[in-house]
Order: C-alpha cells, then sequence, then structure tokens
C-alpha cells in the first residue's frame, strides 16, 4: 500500500492545488496569531514593524510553542 501511495504521480496543477489547500489555512492562522500577539512590536515603525509581522504570521507554530513553554 505504501509503494502503491509513493508511485502516484501528481500534475504540477494538483501539487499547486494541494500547495494552496494547505497555505490558506496556516496563513490565516498566522495573521490571527499576529494580530492577536502584537505587544512586541510597540516600539518598532515603519519597514521593521512590517518585517516582524510577516515574520510572525509565517513563524508562528515556533512562536505559539515558545509562548507555551516560557510560562
Amino acid at each position: 500500500m505504501l509503494q502503491r501511495f509513493l508511485d502516484y504521480e501528481m500534475k504540477v496543477s494538483e501539487f499547486i492545488g494541494f500547495l494552496i489547500l494547505v497555505g490558506i489555512p496556516y496563513l490565516l492562522v498566522g495573521v490571527a496569531w499576529s494580530v492577536t500577539h502584537m505587544d512586541h512590536l510597540g516600539d518598532l515603525r515603519g519597514v521593521e514593524r512590517i518585517v516582524s509581522f510577516l515574520g510572525a504570521i509565517v513563524c508562528w507554530p515556533v512562536l505559539l510553542f515558545t509562548n507555551v513553554t516560557m510560562q
């Protein structure tokens, strides 16, 4: 059964569709996490604030883990 699964060939459009289906929830959770945890961005201005916000969206699983273990 594993060999059959690994032998499956995907078209490029199927792969892109899969990435979109996985990426949308990931980004939505990242935006929700970043919006509710913006207190560390208080001192930043301009481009630094934008880059930190986008970094928090991308890295939300790590930030969630560290937030849980640090408390």
